[in-house]
This record gives structure tokens, C-alpha cells and sequence, in this order.
């Protein structure tokens, strides 16, 4: 090869390793060359979906879709773990002697709902059915809530007392109510939640003189009393002609008023709570006249008919009667106990 040609050569060479020296052309992705700047100032809709689509997925990925089942052993009776497998453990075993009453006691009410009581009361769990009626199936419709209010869970009151057709709305407060405490505080530092849950609370100030247990007992009362005259005014045409009755009662666990720990304490009727009249109404569920005295029955004849009934109701001091013959049917929902 002769001294020009390999000068051209090596030429040739020097050239083409200088362009393949020199970094590719960059190919922007099909997705960004569609995509275009909003103009300054103003936001674009389908890029803050975006975002905000985006945000949510993250959220979702750093939130796991399964978590396992724990069987491990626990090292402590105390740890969450163990709680709860004591509990589930006890619900299993209580639940196998409740079956024990067998298929004739289940059939009784397994194709119908017939309670005789929309009960509302506080989800506490020193508060239970129990402490008012040891045969609450298909007899009591119960509504639970932080502070037993009415509002918030209008729905399935209005389906007990519209739809089940029970001729009592009972609401029941207790003694210790922490949701009554609260909402007689600031509530400034709870969760939004609880804030919520707490606002349709109106418990008066305590007031100057009274210790800390008798202001939290009259905050519980006057509690009762609001939730009373709120379903009065949601109701108050059915307590206008006798098929409903609106009791407000305290559920006395702590023995703060003085009657005996475990004591149910009417403290409202229909929006009535004078201390005689509520008397007055005892007796008559009682079958006892006004001195506390059972009523009198001869072996001749018992007092059996509504006009009787309601006859001798109007001797007691503080009952107003009405025309009682509707309570006193052969409906499901005025069966006798």
C-alpha cells in the first residue's frame, strides 16, 4: 500500500470515530411529546386529576392490600393480641351455650321483627341491655351511640318507630358518660370526629357550688331531656293520639343519684318531668295506685277492659289519660309480657 493511500485511509478512519464518538439524539417519550405546558398562572384540570390520581395510588401502595393472621404466642395476658383472643375465645364459648336454647326458641322470631321498644342509648360498655331487660331478643330495636342522641342516626330511629311500629321510644343515659362530660368541656383538642360526634351535645355548664359527680349527673339528666324533646318534635303527632310514648330514663351503674347502684330512673315522660308525675307514671307501669299500694283486685272481677284501666290511671295524681284503646290490642307490638 502506497504512503498516499494510507494517509487517506487513516483519514477515513479518524473521521468515523469522531461520529461515533458523538452522543445519540434524545427521543422524547410518545406520552410527554403529547402533553403541553398550561400556560403560567392557571392550572390545568386534567393535569390536577392527574396529580391527584397519582397521590391517591401512592397512598394505596403504601397502604397494604392484606395483612396477616396472627397466631403467634403472646408473652403477656396484657398485650393487645392476648385481649383479643381472650375475648373472641369467651364470645365462642358463650355463643355455643346460647344455641343451647335450640331451634324452637330461634324459630320464634326468625322471620319476623316485632319489638315492642326503640331503645336509643349510649355505646358505653358498662351499658347494657341486660340492665333493663334480660329478653331483649325481637322485643327491644336498639340504637346505640357516643351520648345516646338522636342525631346522627335518625335513619334507624325512624325505623323502629315508623316502620317496626314500636309504641315506645326509650331513651336511656347513664351515670360516668363520658360524651356528656366532654360535651360539657372544651372540645377544642379532640379529633375532628369526636368534635362532630359532640356538637349536637348541649350540656349546660356546670355551675359554682356543686361537686364534680352532681354536675356530671345533672349534665346526664339534661341530656336525657334534650334527646326527649327532640323526638317530640319529630313525633309528637304519633304521642298526639297514643301510639307512641317518649321515655326518657337514666341508667344508674355508679349509684350517683342515690337510688342504688344498677337503678333504671324514669326522669322524663312525653316531654313531662316533674318529680310527681313521674311517680305517678311508675305506679301506673307498676300496677300500683298513688301511696304505693297495689291496686286491688277482687275474685269477682279483675280490671280487664281498656275503659277500666284507663279509669282508674285518672285517680292517680299527675296521669293525664287519654283514649287508650289502640295500646291495648291484640297487635304484636302491645303484646302482653
Amino acid at each position: 500500500m502506497g504512503p498516499r493511500r494510507l494517509v487517506t485511509l487513516c483519514s477515513a478512519l479518524s473521521i468515523a470515530a469522531a461520529a461515533c464518538s458523538q452522543p445519540a439524539p434524545t427521543v422524547a417519550p410518545e406520552t410527554a411529546l403529547r402533553s403541553h405546558k398550561p400556560k403560567e398562572g392557571k392550572s390545568s384540570h386534567a393535569d390536577k386529576a392527574s396529580d391527584d390520581a397519582k397521590t391517591d395510588e401512592a397512598k394505596a401502595d403504601e397502604t397494604p392490600q392484606k395483612y396477616s393472621v396472627p397466631f403467634a404466642w403472646e408473652s403477656s395476658k396484657a398485650e393487645p393480641l392476648a385481649l383479643t383472643r381472650a375475648f373472641l375465645r369467651e364470645a365462642f364459648e358463650d355463643n355455643k351455650a346460647y344455641m343451647e336454647h335450640g331451634p324452637k326458641f330461634f324459630s320464634a322470631f326468625a322471620d319476623a321483627e316485632l319489638p315492642r321498644a326503640t331503645v336509643v342509648t349510649c355505646s358505653d360498655s358498662r351499658v347494657q341491655p341486660q340492665g333493663w331487660d334480660e329478653t331483649s331478643e325481637n322485643d327491644d330495636y336498639t340504637v346505640r351511640n357516643f351520648g345516646n342522641q338522636l342525631a346522627g342516626n335518625e335513619g334507624s330511629i325512624e325505623f323502629g318507630v315508623e316502620h317496626l311500629n314500636t309504641p315506645l321510644l326509650l331513651i336511656i343515659g347513664h351515670t360516668g358518660c363520658e360524651a356528656v362530660k366532654a360535651a360539657s368541656g372544651d372540645t377544642s383538642k379532640l379529633s375532628k370526629p369526636l368534635q362532630a360526634q359532640l356538637k349536637t351535645l348541649q350540656i349546660p355548664r356546670p355551675s359554682q357550688g356543686k361537686n364534680e359527680n352532681q354536675a356530671w349527673a345533672e349534665g346526664v339528666i339534661a341530656n336525657v331531656h334534650n334527646q326527649v324533646a327532640s323526638a317530640l318534635k319529630r313525633y309528637g303527632k304519633r304521642v298526639q293520639s297514643g301510639s307512641l310514648t317518649v321515655v326518657g330514663a337514666v341508667f344508674d351503674f355508679r349509684d350517683d343519684l342515690g337510688q342504688g347502684p344498677g337503678k333504671l330512673i324514669i326522669v322524663d315522660v312525653n316531654g313531662n318531668g316533674e318529680a310527681e308525675r313521674m311517680d305517678a307514671f311508675m305506679s301506673a307501669v307498676n300496677g300500683s295506685s298513688g301511696d304505693g299500694h297495689a291496686l286491688k283486685k277482687t275474685a269477682k272481677k279483675e280490671l280487664q277492659t281498656p275503659e277500666e284501666i284507663a279509669r282508674s290511671l285518672a285517680q292517680m295524681p299527675g296521669i293525664v289519660t287519654r283514649e287508650v284503646a289502640s295500646a291495648f290490642d291484640d297487635s304484636p307490638s302491645a303484646r302482653p309480657r
